[in-house]
């Protein structure tokens, strides 16, 4: 039976193909437009709409088990057409925003918990994984490090950044063993570590001198507003920040639980995307 693979064009779609395809899984990578996927030899692609169900038979037939992308304006559309092609499990990438305290007045946990919520109720089994703070938001400053300067509000604020790749190798896992029904994953990376941190370790990976420079709450919301954030989520995501100068992020060991292997460091993240950098 086959595993399909939405959202596989981004960091963590294609890291879940990368470690099926290792697992030598039987592999289909979808897209909304497959002609734009880049993926390893002997994966089949398919262009899937999980707004548009028409789109959804073609791309789900024969499918046991399927890695799933938030996109809760398609999702009673997908778990119909999931439970009539006969899919058996379905792992969701959801947000570790769904398990805080108050993700009750979070619009980013109210985003995730909608497609969770549908999922929970649906006839197949789900796994729902929850990181937190991803590895891959460092991208977001290769603007600035090319200035040799890292911009970032609250350069002390210590998150539990995971890698893409333990969170492709946790889901492949689950996809291929079909563990973990009915569970929800917390998953981090091994540590907590600042940005100010984060900074030091990139500057040491691309060998050239990094500064920090601290941005004010409005700076860093004027910034995301305008790479195309709705603008009442960086107040939500300022927040997140300034309380974790407080208290760190929450740290799990779920990927070695699950995986039986360590959770990468940052500093392997930057090493594996040093070209990202250059």
């Amino acid at each position: 039976m086959t595993i399909l693979v939405t959202g596989a064009r981004g960091h963590v779609g294609h890291a879940v193909l990368d470690a099926l395809v290792a697992a030598g899984q039987d592999v289909r990578a979808a897209s909304r437009d497959a002609t734009t996927l880049d993926v390893p030899d002997g994966v089949a692609k398919v262009s899937a709409d999980l707004e548009d169900p028409s789109t959804l038979d073609a791309a789900l037939d024969g499918v046991r088990s399927v890695f799933l992308y938030v996109r809760p304006q398609g999702i009673e559309g997908f778990v119909k057409a999931a439970e009539a092609a006969g899919v058996r499990h379905v792992v969701l990438l959801s947000s570790g925003a769904t398990l805080e305290p108050k993700s009750a007045q979070s619009r980013i946990a109210i985003f995730h918990r909608a497609v969770e919520e549908a999922l929970i109720g649906a006839p197949f089994a789900e796994t729902l994984l929850n990181p937190g703070s991803f590895a891959t938001n460092a991208l977001g400053w290769r603007t600035d490090v090319a200035e040799g300067v890292v911009r970032t509000p609250y350069p002390d604020s210590r998150i539990g950044a995971i890698h893409e790749r333990d969170i492709g190798d946790v889901a492949a896992k689950i996809l291929t063993d079909g563990s973990h029904a009915g569970q929800a994953l917390q998953l981090s990376g091994p540590s907590p570590i600042s940005f100010r941190e984060q900074a030091e370790v990139l500057a040491d990976v691309l060998g050239r001198p990094l500064r920090v420079e601290e941005l004010t709450p409005e700076q860093a919301a004027a910034r995301m507003t305008a790479l195309g954030w709705p603008p009442e989520v960086p107040p939500e995501v300022l927040r997140a920040m300034e309380r974790t100068t407080r208290e760190p992020s929450v740290v799990t060991d779920v990927v070695r639980e699950v995986t039986g292997t360590a959770p990468r460091t940052f500093r392997q993240w930057a090493e594996d995307h040093r070209a990202d950098f250059s």
